[in-house]
């Protein structure tokens, strides 16, 4: 499949209602300075129109698509999903939803392609696509793209700099929230990856520098600071500590967040860093087509207690060229697969398996 028609009612275009980026160059970007950078990243770039359209003549479609989020129509407009859905039955055309979010609800509508970044291998859902959470090129903002490659050094130096810790408080009601995985963990130890991300950032962070074999660079937070109501200081200061951060290190770790995905992973591919990425039973995107293992470092969370030595003899066993090479592939692969220019022709490549 090398495009694709979208159809959109008119009619369920709604003031007031924040719709979803594949509309942002048609509908225009509906972002607000809420949450930082974000606007911005699609004012930059945007998905690549080349490779979809959007038509209101049902006719002339190959699919229907709802035209706000998921989450934004359980929330905001339920009716939307019915309509939706009857658009899609009469037409017996697919729907495409876009359902990304820290929490994804489950979708019920018959004949539905879902768009995600979350979920868990063990638990797949049918009919979903994955892609990355939206990064921004911070290569490109903070140093016009070009990829200072780092010399391979005796010990590797892992950076970090994110929210890694819960009061007391706020940790034993996340506890209490996320006893049914936990218990069922006991069963099945998948279900332990089944936890809020702070709790294995705070691990993996904890074993890390307890270790005289690997160095750390870490700037660990108590809030959030992806948002302007939990974030501690000036966003354009916070930004910049995280990538420059990110371009004085070795490897980034990155750990899921609310949702099972990390942000982090991608940003650090965009500054052409080596990922860690501890693996929480995440979905991978693409993971058909590009090998993550030619540029990261995979851990599974049960192995936590051994990241460090995991992580060492892994940069023990390369050559200085062979590291060099890995922060090369590791920028290439964001810009060829995970940029938000780069996400629709593998979309695309997905979608042909799901409806074919």
């Amino acid at each position: 499949m090398e495009h694709v028609t979208f159809f959109v009612d008119p009619a369920w275009q709604r003031q007031g209602l924040q719709h979803i980026p594949l509309l942002y160059t048609m509908w225009g970007n509906p972002l607000t300075a809420s949450v930082p950078f974000w606007r911005e990243l699609f004012e930059r770039r945007c998905f690549d129109t080349k490779y979809y359209s959007v038509t209101t003549e049902a006719a002339k479609a190959d699919m229907v698509l709802m035209p706000y989020s998921h989450n934004v129509a359980l929330a905001q407009w339920p009716e939307l999903l019915d309509a939706c859905a009857q658009a899609s039955k009469q037409l017996s055309k697919p729907l495409f939803i876009d359902g990304l979010g820290d929490i994804e609800h489950p979708v019920k509508i018959p004949n539905t392609v879902v768009l995600r970044y979350g979920g868990y291998r063990f638990m797949p859902e049918k009919n979903a696509i994955h892609i990355p959470p939206y990064a921004d090129d911070l290569l490109e903002l903070y140093s016009k793209g070009e990829l200072a490659v780092r010399n391979k050094g005796p010990r590797p130096l892992i950076g970090f700099v994110g929210w890694a810790s819960l009061p007391f408080g706020q940790k034993l009601r996340t506890i209490v929230k996320e006893l049914p995985p936990r218990l069922k963990a006991l069963g099945d130890d998948r279900y332990a990856a089944v936890r809020k991300g702070v709790f294995f950032r705070a691990a993996a962070t904890a074993v890390l520098k307890k270790s005289p074999r690997v160095a750390t660079n870490f700037i660990l937070r108590s809030t959030f600071s992806a948002n302007l109501a939990t974030m501690s200081g000036k966003p354009e200061d916070l930004r910049r500590e995280f990538v420059e951060n990110l371009l004085s290190s070795d490897y980034g770790l990155c750990v899921r967040g609310d949702a099972n995905a990390s942000v982090r992973l991608f940003e650090t591919l965009a500054l052409g860093r080596i990922p860690v990425i501890v693996d929480t039973e995440c979905i991978l995107p693409f993971a058909d087509e590009v090998d993550y293992r030619q540029f990261s470092l995979i851990v599974d969370f049960r192995d936590m207690a051994r990241l460090p030595d995991l992580v060492a003899d892994f940069h023990n066993s390369l050559t200085n060229e062979q590291f060099m090479n890995m922060q090369r592939k590791a920028r290439a692969a964001y810009v060829n697969y995970f940029r938000v220019d780069a996400l629709m022709p593998h979309i695309l490549k997905e979608l042909d398996k799901i409806l074919h």
